[in-house]
C-alpha cells in the first residue's frame, strides 16, 4: 500500500512539475477558463459539506479522489466509501465550515490550483479552528470536479 501511496505522491507532484509555467497571481487568472468553475466547484464542495450531503459533497469529487492530511496519503477509489466524516467532526464541536480564502495560484484551460485556508466553527459561531489548503480541480469525464487536495488540518 505504502509503494501505492508513493506512486500517486509521485505523479502528483511530476504533474505539478509538467505543468505549463504560468502567472501565479490570482487576479492574472480571472480570464482563464478554469477560474470561475473552480470557484463553482469549491463553492458547491462547501455547502454540501455544511449540508452534511455525503451525495452532494462526492459528486463534487473526480474519483480516484486524493487527500493528503494528517501525514497520510488517502485515496478514495470511489464514491460511498467514507461514512463518519461527519460525526467525527460533530464530536470535535464543529458546526459549519467556511472559506476565508480561496486564490487561484495557477491556472489553464482545463485544470486550476486554488491556495485556500478554511475555518470551522461551533454552533455558537465561534472559530474551532483553521488551516491552510490546496486543491486540484480539473475539467474531466465532461465535468468540472476536484481530484486532489492537501491540507494541515487533521
Amino acid at each position: 500500500m505504502k509503494t501505492q501511496l508513493s506512486a500517486i505522491g509521485l505523479a502528483l507532484a511530476a504533474a505539478c512539475a509538467n505543468a505549463p509555467q504560468q502567472q501565479t497571481a490570482s487576479a492574472a487568472f480571472e480570464d482563464c477558463a478554469a477560474y470561475n468553475p473552480a470557484m463553482e466547484i469549491t463553492d458547491r464542495f462547501m455547502q454540501t459539506f455544511n449540508a452534511r450531503d455525503m451525495e452532494g459533497w462526492e459528486a463534487t469529487y473526480h474519483f480516484p479522489h486524493v487527500r493528503i492530511a494528517s501525514g497520510e496519503v488517502s485515496v478514495l477509489p470511489e464514491a460511498g466509501m467514507r461514512t463518519d466524516t461527519f460525526d467525527r467532526l460533530v464530536e470535535t464541536g464543529w458546526d459549519r465550515s467556511a472559506w476565508l480564502s480561496r486564490e487561484v495560484v495557477q491556472c489553464g484551460p482545463d485544470k486550476a490550483h486554488l491556495a485556500t485556508v478554511f475555518v470551522r466553527y461551533r454552533a455558537d459561531g465561534s472559530e474551532l479552528s483553521r488551516f491552510d489548503s490546496m486543491y486540484i480541480v480539473e475539467f474531466k469525464n465532461g465535468r468540472w470536479g476536484i481530484t486532489g487536495r492537501s491540507s494541515f488540518a487533521p
